[in-house]
């Protein structure tokens, strides 16, 4: 079998798309009847092995020359996985000659942008697609009139599970690690600070980890709340550092208010966090079924984002609790598992 993978990034990208992408390019590294892997990134990718033949350009002219080029290639390959909406138009060929193309769906992309009349019409053309979450899916299905004879995945995020102990001498601390992006505000960082502002009592920290341009701002408004002597800012950390700051915290908080802030439940520093037995708080999704999860797994936690009462009173109660290692969201979510559903998606799609 040989793939190509049109792709924002994989292994040695950052984000969470790069760190979902990377666990599918590993997957196809690990099978055995998978001779060759097409790997076309727009960013720079760190693989070293002689399955992968990989070209990257941040230029999209230089990308599209690129793809052009090797089409020969995609055409070649038993499926193509485009891992982004924004480059289906890079796979334009091998969609209208009706080759095995895989959307690959996250979230924002789909139910938070609008996309021309061209990316509808390919979409329509696309007989595959892969969702992150149940909430895209549904979006994807409405938004793009997805016929009911089109094939639609399911596919969590997933890491690989380290046997970490825990740390049962923790402090009662909050910690938080985001991109901190003018662009991106309202996804957590706000509204934990004004939840501490409004606090009569603090005996903890606020560990916050993550760089960018929005990072004074925060800093100004904690300090004018009165809640600054409080919180830390780390700026990016290297993983050592970080996953010290995790052993040594009690809640991984992300309870984001904006209408762009995606509520995905398992975004991948949930994961890395409920390795560390913290408790998870985030923000109430849209969708029944992923609103059901705070009930199926002991470590996850929904507040009301813009009721800073909601908010904590969340923190008073998980600080009382022990930190817990949630063996049934760690068999969920390992990457195992997201192997084994990958594995069933290639061979369905294989077997059509």
């Amino acid at each position: 079998m040989k793939i190509s993978i049109i792709t924002p990034g994989a292994e040695g990208g950052y984000g969470g798309i790069s760190k979902y992408n990377s666990n599918i390019v590993n997957f196809f590294l690990k099978k055995n009847n998978c001779e060759k892997i097409y790997l076309f990134s727009r960013t720079r990718v760190n693989y070293n092995h002689k399955k992968i033949s990989s070209n990257y350009s941040s230029n999209k002219l230089y990308f599209l020359i690129t793809l052009l080029l090797n089409h020969l290639n995609l055409f070649r390959s038993d499926i193509i996985f485009v891992t982004h909406i924004n480059l289906i138009l890079f796979c334009f060929f091998p969609i209208l000659l009706k080759k095995k193309v895989v959307l690959i769906n996250y979230g924002l992309e789909i139910w938070g942008t609008e996309k021309s009349f061209i990316y509808h019409w390919l979409i329509k053309k696309i007989n595959f697609f892969i969702c992150m979450r149940e909430y895209t899916k549904k979006v994807l299905k409405k938004k793009y009139s997805i016929k009911k004879n089109k094939r639609l995945f399911d596919l969590h995020n997933s890491i690989k599970f380290r046997k970490v102990k825990l740390n049962k001498k923790s402090s009662k601390d909050l910690v938080t690690v985001a991109r901190l992006d003018a662009s991106e505000k309202f996804k957590g960082i706000d509204e934990t600070l004004e939840a501490l502002g409004a606090m009569k009592k603090i005996n903890f920290k606020y560990h916050i980890i993550g760089e960018g341009n929005d990072k004074q701002r925060l800093i100004n408004k904690a300090k004018k709340i009165g809640c600054f002597k409080y919180v830390k800012f780390y700026g990016k950390l290297g993983d050592k550092k970080r996953d010290l700051i995790l052993s040594n915290s009690k809640i991984m908080i992300m309870p984001g208010s904006d209408l762009t802030f995606d509520t995905y439940p398992f975004r991948f520093i949930f994961l890395e966090a409920a390795e560390f037995g913290l408790h998870l708080i985030g923000s109430f999704p849209p969708d029944v079924n992923e609103k059901n999860y705070e009930k199926k797994y002991s470590c996850l936690n929904y507040v009301n984002p813009k009721n800073k009462q909601s908010i904590i009173n969340k923190i008073r109660i998980l600080q009382k609790k022990n930190k817990i290692k949630d063996e049934k969201f760690i068999n969920d979510f390992s990457i195992t598992n997201f192997n084994i559903k990958l594995n069933k998606i290639v061979f369905t799609i294989q077997a059509i």
